[in-house]
């Protein structure tokens, strides 16, 4: 079993024996989200795991879902899971015969619920007064506990109070975990139900659906108002705009001046700043990545871009591609097809917003407070470098930092060097049986039925990746926005070689993390390992205008780094030239 917070942090590959599965039944990779392995305060259960759970368990009950839960579970830093339908034991492969099943909707009152609960979903529109939950309430107290916690002088705090805001740090991020994933099925179901009844209506590709979508989640692009009101107020002060242009001085520096700066340049700098220390420089694990702040170069160049030039907004696009679907649509169904339109736009961005404000955030000053911690410890000698702190459990923390046992530094060293050297193919790709199939939507009510395709839609579109076979010169993938370019390919190992990507290239790497969006103008195309059609690599791509193509599982070993490659982003396809 590696569900705790020791357990979950591996020292050694797969093929040893040291992973086991963290229970009966199917368990799948989720290396979409997770590429390489989370740290030790991240992966603790009580931050990751219950709260992630129980958030599922929270979100489906809501919606009228015949899913009880995806559990969820960290095995060696990698993040583990297994759809359990309600009433079904673990172990389950699969749903019972149809008759089994439909006896079962009427004589198990947890299931018959959730029938009655599907028809309330949609008829009251349930995600409408999530969406305002979360404006009113929820985002606004989650932004609140970020401050509050950014606030503490950590200097200033004795070893035990330094603990102590630990441990408050590990409930915010708990929270942070619980809140994003409460809203998931607000979130999805919306945006699935648009995709599968145009699908059904028209025949066209999900990507050419989810393009109408393009612009309707800001904070995806990495603040972009923020942005650009800073590029206005820099337009307007020449001085400060000559300094960011000038190329001459440190981009700490740069960043530093601009922050100092009396009247709208300062207010501005510092507003965009906040919003993109949220957001860390790879991946989904806040507390262990760097922050987009602690690469200054690549922030000051993401300012110069946008003095360049703005670029066109993506609403044009997604209003033309809304015409060209809405074309598509058989003239009885054009009304349906406007009304869905309009509501997986309202809520799209709770996608991604569920992350900044949550996961983000919270991790983020978790992780400042364990900068903190690792300075004290390796003055004392415990642990080598201060950003191992990251790989320290919360209970670990408190142990160390007075005086208690506790891991010595050559243990949380290894764990530093499995996180670092780690990425999901070095784990197996499921644990027990293959998994068996869902339960048909024919089976269910017809509002049930409506839900179980909605939901299901999403959850593929952001784990699933395209299973397609390639060869050694061609790679294959899901293709989510079109276009068809050439460039230089700029295999990264993650955002630490962000600074490699000239103008012009593309991108090839595992995923992307909300730090690459401070490279988008330079790029030509994207292509991933993994990712489906709503991947941030995918969302971005399509805000932007940028071909891509993700989920290809081998593009970074099959294509050269400094390679020509061309890339179709309509079929999916990227060839070394």
């Amino acid at each position: 079993m590696a569900e705790n917070g020791a357990d979950a942090v591996g020292t050694a590959p797969a093929g040893t024996g040291r992973w086991s599965a963290p229970g009966p039944g199917t368990w799948l990779l989720d290396a979409s989200h997770v590429a390489r392995p989370l740290c030790a305060f991240t992966a603790d259960p009580g931050v990751f795991a219950e709260p992630v759970m129980a958030g599922f368990v929270d979100t489906l009950a809501r919606y009228g879902s015949v899913l009880e839960c995806l559990d969820t579970a960290v095995v060696g830093g990698f993040v583990y899971q297994r759809l359990r339908a309600v009433g079904a034991p673990p172990d389950a492969a699969g749903p019972p015969p149809e008759p089994v099943f439909r006896q079962l909707l009427t004589t198990v009152p947890a299931l018959a619920e959730r029938m009655a609960t599907a028809e309330a979903v949609l008829a009251e529109r349930r995600w409408r007064a999530d969406l305002r939950l979360w404006d009113e309430s929820v985002k606004p107290a989650l932004l609140r506990l970020h401050r509050a916690l950014s606030a503490v002088d950590l200097a200033a705090l004795d070893d035990a109070g330094l603990a102590e805001h630990v441990d408050r740090c590990a409930q915010a991020l708990a929270e942070g975990h619980l809140q994003h994933h409460r809203h998931n099925a607000a979130a999805m179901l919306p945006v699935g139900d648009l995709v599968v009844h145009t699908v059904r209506w028209t025949g066209l590709p999900p990507a050419d659906v989810l393009a109408c979508l393009a612009g309707a989640s800001p904070v995806t692009e990495g603040a972009p108002d923020e942005l650009a009101a800073l590029v206005a107020a820099l337009e307007g002060d020449r001085e400060a705009r000559d300094l960011v242009l000038a190329g001459d001085v440190a981009a700490d520096e740069v960043l530093s001046r601009l922050l100092r700066r009396d009247g709208e340049v300062g207010t501005r700098a510092d507003r965009w700043l906040s919003a993109l220390a949220a957001m860390p420089l790879d991946g989904e694990d806040a507390v262990a990545e760097p922050g987009s702040l602690e690469a200054p170069g690549l922030v000051v160049d993401r300012i110069r871009a946008a003095l360049g030039g703005p670029r066109a907004t993506a609403a044009p696009g997604a209003e033309e591609a809304a015409a060209r679907v809405r074309a598509a649509v058989p003239e009885e169904h054009r009304a349906q097809f406007d009304d869905l339109l309009g509501e997986a736009r309202l809520v799209y961005r709770l996608r991604d917003e569920r992350a900044v404000f949550g996961d983000r955030l919270q991790g983020s000053v978790a992780r400042r407070a364990l900068l903190e911690v690792g300075r004290r410890l390796t003055a004392r000698g415990l642990l080598d470098e201060a950003d191992h702190a990251v790989d320290l459990a919360p209970a670990e923390v408190s142990a160390l930092l007075l005086g208690g046992a506790g891991p010595t530094a050559g243990e949380v060293a290894e764990r530093v060097r499995w996180r670092r050297t780690a990425d999901y193919r070095d784990m197996p790709p499921l644990f027990g049986p293959p998994p068996g199939p869902p339960v048909p939507s024919d089976w269910l009510p017809p509002a049930a039925a409506r839900v179980h395709d909605a939901v299901g839609f999403v959850v593929g579109a952001v784990l699933r990746d395209a299973a397609r076979a390639g060869s050694d010169r061609t790679v294959r993938g899901t293709a989510v926005s079109s276009g068809v370019v050439e460039g230089t390919a700029r295999v990264l190992a993650g955002s630490h070689e962000l600074h490699r990507v000239q103008p012009g290239d593309v991108l090839v790497a595992a995923n992307t993390g909300p730090a690459f969006n401070l490279v988008l103008p330079r790029l030509a195309a994207i292509v991933t390992d993994r990712g489906g059609l709503l991947s941030h690599a995918a969302i971005v791509a399509r805000e932007f205008g940028i071909p891509a193509v993700v989920g290809c599982q081998d593009a970074t070993r099959v294509v050269p780094d400094g390679a020509r490659v061309l890339v179709d982003g309509a079929t999916g396809t990227v060839t070394v030239r």
